[in-house]
């Protein structure tokens, strides 16, 4: 076959009738359903959106949200307050958290039992309190640290209801200020004894057993 007959044949498959009819009848399906020409080409390379996040500021809301978000950032930095406190005594870090807990704890319970309020704040100023008392009784700021890890409720007690009458019913048998910070110091746990309630009690009953009222003390000493 020649050149030309070959030619002649290609021209005539593209101007075949039934490719162009083809053709014009996509075109107008394209037209009729308002699609412009050439977009399914690019269909598949369309990226979608992504909706950016509405930016809101921050702010307090009112009411109880807002309440709760002012009690939460106060009583972190109290907490704070109180961690730091504690190390300027002489306790140990890793002991603060411990220490703080017992106290409160401690705190809590006395302060129901005398009906007090709910609410009653326990803090830095309540534990100075007690700092300053025992430090004017004649213990060394130096050994306050080491009493407090030994007995952390200490810090919570009442310095008129609790701390005094010790110190005075001690006095009471015998000893001398000196001697009951010594041996306060020594056996820390002679702090927890309630001197209107237990203490007295177990001297009492000591003595009624035919001790001495210095046996009963010395007993007391060295035993508990």
């Amino acid at each position: 076959m020649s050149a030309t007959t070959t030619t002649t044949s290609m021209m005539m498959t593209a101007r075949s009738p039934g490719v162009g009819a083809e053709r014009l009848r996509a075109s107008r399906s394209r037209h009729a359903s308002g699609e412009p020409l050439g977009a399914a080409a690019f269909k598949s390379k369309t990226v979608p959106r992504t909706r950016a996040a509405p930016q809101t500021e921050a702010r307090l809301r009112p009411g109880r949200q807002g309440v709760q978000r002012i009690y939460r950032m106060t009583s972190e930095k109290s907490q704070v307050s109180v961690y730091e406190y504690l190390e300027s005594l002489g306790v140990p870090r890793v002991n603060a958290l411990q220490v703080q807990s017992q106290a409160s704890e401690w705190f809590e319970y006395e302060n129901a039992k005398a009906g007090g309020a709910p609410d009653a704040p326990f803090g830095v100023n309540e534990m100075a309190e007690v700092v300053e008392f025992l430090e004017d009784q004649g213990v060394a700021f130096a050994g306050i640290g080491r009493l407090v890890c030994a007995h952390p409720p200490v810090l919570a007690y009442s310095v008129d209801r609790r701390l005094a009458p010790l110190f005075a019913y001690l006095a009471e048998l015998g000893l001398e200020t000196e001697a009951v910070v010594a041996n306060l110091t020594r056996r820390p746990n002679l702090l927890g004894l309630d001197p209107d309630q237990n203490m007295r009690k177990m001297v009492d009953y000591l003595m009624s057993a035919g001790n001495t009222q210095e046996e009963a003390l010395t007993f007391l000493l060295k035993t508990l």
